[in-house]
């Protein structure tokens, strides 16, 4: 005798059913198969010749010098994302205008303000935001470059905050351009080195630029864990040929911190992009701010990244890796993976229908975490799960097994 197979996910409220289906249920999964195939024709932007490739520098603070450069210091039109109100900023700007009074040329400005800076900030742990450093002459680096910044802003001085490694420390500096001259400026540690000479502050290693760096018809770049990166999509064509260049360089990054245009529902990614963010560190832009899309494709040549049924993996030798699943996409169709481990998909907040196809063995706890609207996984005959494989999840989930030309029931004697 036979009895419907119940298994119930622990501390998550997730209820996993068995399904008894049949020949429709295989007809469905054909049909949402199609769903992620939008677009016959796909354009991925082509190489340009002689764009300069960052990634290929060995030299970090090449890369920002060379960007630097190029864009010039009419790129700082602001403060950035300084946390300091108007009375706060008219305050160390009154202050600063008394210091520098009988200075004549920016350079001068600049050289007094970082003197002053050096000898009475503090190098203490507090409050890092411009004003506090002001008031209480303590800080950590990043208060002593944020106060620099101010400073420098109100003298007209284009400044702006870098943040990245001394040695293998985090830490915090600025690039300032007074008189049209960038100068590499740490006044947590008293040192000011010429842009040009790169060689001289070598123990900087710059990985993020708080400016925008670029501006095109497409997108704004700035400069984001060492590489040209995509920060914001302004054009709402659909689909979105990922620009391959901008300036004459080439654009390795795709990680917006602004939200996509509701209109874009497909990317292509052509060769350049080598990177969406850090998944390790949950910091990949389009999981947040492209929650319109439903599929993204990988030129063919791309060396890091590849797509499957328009979700992203990178290649890791002959080891997939998933990478990206799309915000809008509802039904999940990846790649054999022998073990799917802890948090394989997390928070999703769309899917509807994951397939495993043949090849998966086990499906070990926790794999599927807090998707609201999931209400079925398919999985080879021979997979084992794991009771608690899907966690936090509120609603009943049908499990079904068997590959889509031949669904069977779970059962067991």
């Amino acid at each position: 005798m036979k009895k419907h197979y119940l298994l119930m996910a622990l501390c998550a409220g997730a209820l996993l059913t068995s399904c008894n289906k049949e020949n429709e249920t295989a007809n469905l999964l054909h049909e949402k198969a199609e769903e992620n195939v939008y677009t016959a024709t796909r354009t991925f932007a082509e190489p340009v010749e002689g764009a300069i490739d960052l990634s290929a520098m060995t030299s970090t603070n090449k890369r920002l010098r060379d960007l630097l450069d190029k864009a010039g210091p009419g790129i700082i039109q602001s403060l950035g994302a300084m946390n300091i109100t108007d009375e706060q900023y008219n305050e160390i700007a009154e202050y600063t205008d008394s210091i520098v009074k009988s200075d004549t040329t920016q350079t001068m400005k600049y050289k007094t303000i970082f003197n002053w800076i050096v000898k009475n900030i503090k190098y203490e742990f507090n409050d890092n935001d411009p004003y506090p450093v002001f008031k209480n002459r303590k800080a950590i680096c990043q208060g002593y470059s944020n106060l620099l910044t101010v400073m420098c802003y109100s003298q007209g001085i284009p400044t702006v905050v870098v943040n990245g490694f001394l040695s293998q420390m985090g830490h915090a500096w600025a690039y300032t351009c007074p008189d049209s001259t960038w100068i590499v400026s740490d006044p947590t540690n008293n040192g000011s080195f010429t842009m040009k000479s790169y060689g001289k502050y070598g123990h900087l290693s710059p990985m993020t630029a708080d400016v925008n760096i670029f501006m095109d018809e497409i997108a704004v770049y700035n400069y984001a864990d060492y590489l040209l990166n995509i920060k914001e999509i302004h054009s709402n064509s659909n689909p979105l040929t990922v620009p391959y260049s901008t300036n004459g360089f080439v654009v390795n990054s795709f990680n917006p911190t602004v939200e996509l245009p509701e209109e874009i529902t497909e990317i292509y990614i052509g060769q350049n992009i080598i990177t969406l963010g850090n998944s390790d560190e949950n910091n990949v832009g389009l999981v947040n701010k492209g929650q319109c899309l439903k599929a993204a494709y990988v030129d063919e040549n791309n060396k890091t990244l590849m797509d499957h049924k328009g979700i992203v993996y990178k290649r890791n030798g002959g080891n997939p890796l998933l990478y990206y699943i799309p915000g809008a996409m509802t039904f999940v169709e990846l790649l054999p993976m022998e073990v799917v481990e802890k948090g394989l998909i997390c928070n999703h907040m769309n899917v509807e229908e994951i397939y495993f196809p043949e090849g998966t063995k086990r499906i070990e706890s926790f794999a599927i975490e807090k998707c609201p609207k999931l209400k079925r996984i398919y999985i080879p005959v021979d997979a084992e799960i794991a009771k608690d494989a899907l966690y936090q999840i509120s609603q009943p989930v049908d499990i079904v097994r068997g590959a889509p030309s031949g669904i069977t029931n779970i059962t067991m004697d």
